[in-house]
């Protein structure tokens, strides 16, 4: 299971990102920083992000170059499958793939110009752009299904009945944003509930022991809680644009090689339409490079969904609502606001999309 640690607090509290099914052993887990208060440097998010693309395809007949920073992550391994299977190739563009131990790393990396494109947890995305790091957001690589939610003992019928009530999750997580989310939802907020802040297994482990009335949790603690018998409250099932994945892309890449941008995405499309015709095989080769077997690597893509071309477009267009990426990361930097996360939010994360390859590839479709 992917770590979430600073998915919602990159500036100061904690590294990660998503969750999704898999067994408590899966090497799938994206590494934690030894120091919780990791955070993307400030020189990082000063270097200027000018991009390490080279050649042209379309001018010279060769490949253009790029490097393309990643984590352990189910859908991450997608670009692991484009570049065996030739297709990044096939679409003019040479992916060299660092693999980082944790999402700190691979976003200072980026932020600081050593990197044409990065994988984010969308949430990871809002303290760089703050501080104002230039990139775009150019496709939104998956969403969590079900692989994450609030269970709560079988007494508890309903978010409101949790008032009072004792609450476990970890502390500046994205399932904690997920349940201030819903509490505010409901017309509640943290001091209705008495929030016990221990990390997601310890969590689960409490809720399964009795030791808690409710927990806010992903896999393989939420599946695990479920079959003791807990009430689920809310499932990401029931709202799959509320925690997603993404790929940035430097300006630089954008505005000089947007032919690569375009090879980057299609290559990754290219591979999850070759995964759909071919999951045996597919499974069995990511799942090795995540370090699972075909299996796990199938349960836990049953936990997330990746969008289409025609969904990608729709994630990109304004819209008052959570299928809009930008409203869903807007209301994710107000809640990193109220906790202390961010110094500001004055700015739109709408400003970080660049919807034109999605759009354009779309239309090609």
């Amino acid at each position: 299971m992917k770590n979430k640690l600073t998915a919602i607090l990159l500036t100061g509290i904690m590294t990660v990102s998503l969750a999704a099914c898999g067994s408590a052993s899966s090497s799938s887990e994206k590494p934690a920083d030894s120091d919780s208060s990791a955070a993307v440097s400030q020189s990082a998010v000063q270097s200027s992000s000018t991009g390490t693309a080279s050649d042209t395809k379309s001018k010279d007949g060769k490949l253009t170059e790029v490097t393309l920073g990643t984590t352990s992550w189910p859908t991450n391994m997608f670009y692991y499958l484009a570049d065996e299977k030739g297709f990044f190739e096939e679409n003019g563009v040479k992916v060299k793939i660092q693999d980082f131990s944790s999402t700190t790393e691979s976003t200072n990396a980026f932020v600081g110009g050593k990197l044409d494109f990065v994988t984010f947890a969308s949430s990871e995305t809002i303290s760089p752009f703050e501080e104002g790091a230039d990139y775009k957001i150019v496709m939104e690589s998956d969403k969590s299904n079900g692989c994450e939610g609030l269970v709560a003992t079988s007494d508890i019928k309903s978010i409101k009945d949790l008032k009072g009530k004792t609450v476990a999750t970890q502390m500046y997580s994205v399932d904690h944003m997920l349940l201030l989310t819903l509490l505010n939802n409901n017309g509640m907020s943290q001091d209705d509930i008495n929030l016990v802040d221990m990390s997601i297994q310890e969590a689960g482990n409490a809720f399964v022991a009795g030791q808690c009335d409710a927990a806010c949790i992903w896999d393989p603690y939420f599946s695990q809680a479920k079959a003791a018998g807990g009430n689920v409250l809310f499932s990401s099932a029931d709202n799959p644009d509320l925690i997603t994945d993404v790929l940035g892309a430097s300006s630089d890449m954008c505005e000089n090689h947007p032919d690569a941008v375009k090879g980057v995405i299609k290559g990754f499309m290219e591979a999850v339409d070759y995964w759909k015709s071919n999951p045996d095989e597919s499974n069995e080769y990511m799942g090795k490079k995540l370090g699972v077997d075909a299996d796990e690597f199938k349960s836990e893509m049953d936990g997330l969904i990746i969008p289409t071309m025609d969904e990608e477009v729709t994630a990109f267009t304004k819209a008052d609502d959570y299928s809009y990426w930008g409203y869903t990361q807007n209301e994710v930097r107000d809640f990193m606001y109220k906790l202390g996360a961010l110094s500001t939010k004055d700015k739109d994360c709408g400003d970080m999309i660049d919807s034109s390859f999605v759009e354009e590839l779309a239309k090609q479709s």
